[in-house]
């Protein structure tokens, strides 16, 4: 009985995750002159809350998949940074909303510039046509996980 042969489907995943481990890693190791954010998950944090507009703690603990005292260390250390604030809701003061400073602001503006200039240097291997086809397929994937 022959081997099953592998469908480019069941390439996808190793792949897909050596190369974004990898492309993480490099961002890491490129940011590390970045003193105002020192983490992938700080910066995904600061991202997020940036987004949301002064989202409370249990959603940025729910969309991290982290349990709230997670979530509380997580902010401290942004907070101790200047980068955060808390402010709590004047209706129910367990309600705890976070709110971006400048500073905050300003690092994540830094810190993305940077990225974005690392993630060019990454993906300068391709050539002009293939970056086209992985724009339209990053696309494609985009919208299909958003309907």
């Amino acid at each position: 009985m022959p081997a099953k042969q592998k469908s480019n489907l069941d390439e996808i995943t190793p792949l897909l995750f050596s190369i974004l481990r990898l492309i993480q890693s490099h961002l890491v190791h490129a940011n590390k002159s970045n003193e105002e954010i020192s983490s992938p998950v700080q910066w995904h944090t600061l991202h997020f809350i940036k987004d949301r507009k002064n989202p409370l703690m249990k959603d940025l603990a729910d969309h991290l998949s982290i349990t709230p005292p997670s979530a509380t260390s997580l902010i401290d250390g942004l907070v101790e940074s200047k980068m955060l604030k808390r402010d709590f809701d004047k209706h129910d003061r367990r309600a705890v909303r976070l709110v971006i400073t400048a500073k905050g602001d300003k690092a994540i503006q830094k810190g993305f510039n940077h990225m974005s200039e690392q993630i060019k240097k990454i993906f300068a291997c391709l050539d002009k046509k293939e970056q086209k086809q992985l724009i339209s397929i990053y696309k494609k994937i985009l919208n299909s996980l958003t309907k």
